[in-house]
């Protein structure tokens, strides 16, 4: 990834020492310092000190950076003996330490969109159990060769004005830079009396392995961008492929790349092997079957769930307590406890009866009405879920006014960035040169998004993107199930019919999504109002698309789950998902619906169904106060 790239493309986002340095933000990093200091049982003597007066310290320390009187301490060598081998940490002051915390803090939810699917070390709710079951899929894959190794020296052989000038593309406040540099600047005193400067950044500071991530994500990318499917763990990294001859090559791309930026691989812990042999990677001991792959990984059991109904000419009514779904024929074919609905599907030609008419509007439970080929047709919602007026009039501004382009910015580049990061994470060796082409023009659009003026500039770069996409996509599915455009009406084949069917699902949880946020999904931002067009749900839905939807179908085509036979041709009505073909999509939507996500959005922990509603929420703040910035979700695996 070139300086370049990040220049053009991060996140540029003023005023960060009004997040990072205010009493309440060093408050809360002073407890994050204190909560680690005490892990071990005993604390330092300097953390000890501070704690006496911690109240006053902070108030000092805030004022100090207000009026530009701040500046580090010396570091404090520290060495730390693990067997036989002696490491040497250079320790930040308590009040240092906080001061990193607390840019940490702000800084964090801007850099980790621009991480990509391959780090899984010091990102908010990422950790080791998510890299095992991410190398655990690789072996079900069937990628049995792996290549296991790590970067010698990380921290005192990164980069520092790569990673300060990384740093400076994200954030344009000058002051929180001018503070970073001098933390990364700090040297230690020498037992001579002398001072010496640290090698790289220091292993003890709290930005240390944020800044390693904005450096080693170009070595994630090449290899992602080549076909190497690649687990990164801090400095830790992991590459599954199919053969050995796969393998060296993916070390030499490896090590090319790190030599790029004056970094190397450690030929001490660098070795090919294989599943089948065994390995350590990340504590645990990975052999043929263990790890096992654990299908509902993050998935929280909840108590209502959404009910699917397509048989057509049956009837849904609500009897003493339960939901009942009978056939045309009035056979009975589901009866649960009404408590467990939260929403309601139908597909096509399915009643609803006076009773269970009653009690979803009654119960605040939304019934979503599509065509029995999977397009959307509308929303029964209870009167709970009313409009807000003031609301209602600050959408209206905003759909016809600047506001419309700056959010619809903010909306493209969330989606097609998401399509990348999917590109990226499906990349296989064979034909990984059509991703690397694909993922480079929508990269090239990505920077030609802030200088789009309008809507329909913006829906051009959209459709753009779409083009190189849909096409890379298709050719990432089994040969049978390959498609080459996206098609609509009608789908012409099942991976298009299950995208199709998807979406329309999707729609409908925005559309609710919104009713609940208090806006009308009638006023797009980036889609024209059309009759009978919920264009503001459109524009919600689309970075929801590639995350939620285009990945599922894609998994359940690779993993051989969805196939040819899960569609049936009609004449001119295209291709329709059959019975089995429904009920595997919906399944898989579901259950990844239910995975439960932290870091996505700062500060935020639900289940994926419960981003749609945040973003949602989010969205009408943003419409009701310019002042404030909607942004994307980062990509959770």
């Amino acid at each position: 990834m070139s300086q370049s790239r990040w220049m053009k493309e991060g996140q540029k986002v003023g005023g960060l020492a009004e997040l990072a340095f205010t009493a309440e933000a060093l408050e809360a990093a002073w407890h994050v310092v204190l909560a680690n200091d005490s892990a071990d049982g005993t604390l330092a003597p300097g953390t000890t000190r501070f704690s006496e007066n911690a109240d006053a310290h902070i108030e000092e320390l805030a004022a100090q950076l207000a009026d530009g009187r701040y500046s580090p301490s010396l570091l404090t060598p520290v060495t730390i003996v693990s067997g036989t081998k002696e490491r040497v940490l250079h320790v930040p002051s308590i009040r240092d330490r906080i001061v990193a915390r607390a840019i940490l803090a702000a800084v964090t939810p801007l850099v980790d969109p621009h991480l990509g699917p391959a780090a899984y070390a010091y990102r908010p709710g990422l950790g080791v159990a998510d890299a095992i079951q991410a190398v655990a899929a690789l072996r079900a894959e069937g990628l049995h060769t792996v290549v296991r190794t790590d970067v010698r020296d990380c921290f005192p052989t990164l980069p520092k004005d790569m990673a300060l000038r990384r740093f400076s593309a994200i954030t344009d406040d000058e002051g929180v830079y001018q503070i970073v540099a001098a933390l990364l600047d700090r040297g230690f005193r020498q037992p001579s009396g002398g001072i010496r400067a640290v090698k790289g950044v220091a292993q003890g500071c709290p930005l240390s392995p944020l800044l390693a991530n904005l450096i080693l994500v170009d070595l994630d990318r090449a290899l992602l961008r080549q076909g190497f499917p690649a687990i990164r763990y801090a400095d830790d990294v992991l590459i599954a492929v199919q053969s050995s001859a796969d393998a060296q090559e993916a070390t030499r791309l490896a090590s090319a790349t790190l030599e790029g930026f004056g970094m190397e691989l450690n030929p001490d812990k660098s070795r090919i092997t294989s599943f089948e042999e065994g390995f350590t990677f990340l504590g645990e001991d990975f052999g043929p079957r263990y790890p096992p792959l654990i299908g509902d990984h993050r998935i929280r059991d909840q108590a209502r769930h959404v009910l699917y109904v397509g048989n057509q000419g049956g009837r849904i009514r609500s009897s003493a307590g339960r939901i009942v779904v009978e056939s045309k024929d009035d056979a009975r074919l589901l009866d649960i406890p009404s408590s467990q609905v939260a929403r309601i599907v139908c597909f096509g030609s399915v009643g609803l009866s006076a009773g269970a008419r009653s009690w979803v509007l009654s119960n605040d439970v939304d019934v979503i009405f599509a065509s029995r080929k999977g397009n959307y047709l509308g929303t029964m919602l209870s009167h709970a879920q009313r409009y807000r007026p003031a609301r209602i009039r600050a959408q209206l501004a905003a759909s016809d006014g600047p506001q419309a382009s700056s959010l619809g910015r903010a909306i493209v580049v969330a989606k097609i960035t998401k399509q990348q990061v999917l590109l990226e994470r499906l990349n296989r060796r064979p034909g990984h040169e059509r991703v690397a082409d694909a993922v480079g023009q929508i990269e090239s659009l990505i920077r030609m998004v802030p200088d789009a003026n309008s809507p329909m500039e913006l829906m051009g770069l959209e459709g753009a993107a779409a083009k190189f996409y849909f096409p890379c996509l298709g050719q990432l599915m089994p040969e049978l199930m390959r498609f080459s455009e996206r098609s609509r009406q009608p789908p012409q084949d099942v991976p298009n019919a299950a995208l199709s069917y998807l979406y329309t699902i999707l729609l409908g949880e925005c559309v609710t999504a919104l009713h609940a946020a208090g806006l009308d999904p009638a006023f797009g931002l980036l889609h024209t109002d059309q009759k009978n067009r919920p264009s503001l749900a459109l524009d919600l839905m689309e970075e929801f698309r590639p995350w939620l939807v285009d990945q599922v179908v894609a998994e359940a085509a690779i993993q051989r789950r969805l196939r040819p036979e899960h569609g049936r041709r009609e004449g001119t009505d295209g291709v329709l998902l059959t019975k089995q073909g429904k009920e595997i999509v919906v399944d898989a939507y579901e259950r990844r619906l239910l995975g439960e996500v932290r870091g996505a959005i700062p500060d935020f922990t639900g289940t994926r169904r419960r981003h749609i509603y945040r973003q949602a929420q989010r969205l009408q703040a943003a419409i009701s106060s310019p002042s404030i910035t909607w942004t994307g979700l980062s990509w959770r695996p």
